[in-house]
């Protein structure tokens, strides 16, 4: 790449991430627009606790979600089935569960919807924070699941003003976008990588510009896309 091109990521990334964009022609800013934490009040902690004891089909579309959840167990995992989202999700659900006890994942939340198309229609719980969208919960509904819904995490908008101009922007969820357009516009000729097709739905309603998405839900990914897209475009 012979131009030096100005990133912004709008969430933390993992250190292999940094590390291979200084080796690139790129100034980039690692600026988080949203904060998690756990959340889980005591009645949801005895809620979890009961639901362990009991054979059950349970959804994560956050990785925030499933550590909120490992948080209340005691010694014994529970024998849950597992429907989630791929990626930091998937890794985190494989890591606590095991991967035999996923039933379905996918990139997004609407393939996750056709996978989950194949369970015939029952009780879910789903694990999620307080910002979730409606998507995927009213998609299960709809299609005769009980869903069940389980806050553990709060996500806060951490809404800042950005003076400087960028060649290109990350996105890594609906409320990073949120609060990123809160108090700021997109630049018109920076193109947007987003994590996935959910973030991209919601930035494609916002802005006319170009979005990259990456082919799997997960920050290294997204960067690496990032990445060649600048190289096959010096080329």
């Amino acid at each position: 790449m012979g131009k030096i091109y100005n990133i912004l990521s709008t969430a933390l990334l993992p250190e292999a991430a940094l590390m291979a964009l200084s080796e690139q022609p790129i100034h980039y800013d690692v600026i988080p627009f949203i904060d998690t934490e756990i959340s889980v009040s005591k009645e949801v902690e005895l809620f979890i606790q009961n639901l362990a004891q009991q054979k059950s089909i349970v959804l994560f579309t956050s990785a925030q979600a499933v550590e909120a959840v490992k948080s209340c167990f005691n010694t014994t995992v529970p024998d849950w089935q597992i429907c989630c989202i791929s990626g930091a999700t998937k890794n985190s659900v494989a890591s606590l569960f095991g991967t035999e006890k996923i039933i379905a994942s996918a990139n997004d939340a609407l393939d996750l919807l056709q996978e989950m198309e194949k369970i015939a229609p029952q009780r879910i719980v789903f694990f999620c924070g307080n910002k979730r969208l409606s998507t995927l919960p009213d998609a299960l509904i709809n299609r005769g699941f009980q869903l069940e819904e389980c806050e553990v995490y709060q996500t806060k908008l951490k809404v800042l003003k950005i003076e400087k101009q960028y060649d290109a922007i990350l996105f890594f969820s609906p409320s990073g976008v949120e609060s990123f357009l809160t108090k700021n516009t997109i630049p018109e000729k920076a193109i947007l990588f987003s994590i996935g097709k959910t973030t991209a739905k919601i930035l494609s309603g916002k802005s006319n510009n170009d979005i990259i998405i990456a082919a799997q839900p997960e920050k290294h990914i997204l960067v690496q896309t990032l990445i060649e897209f600048y190289k096959n475009k010096e080329n």
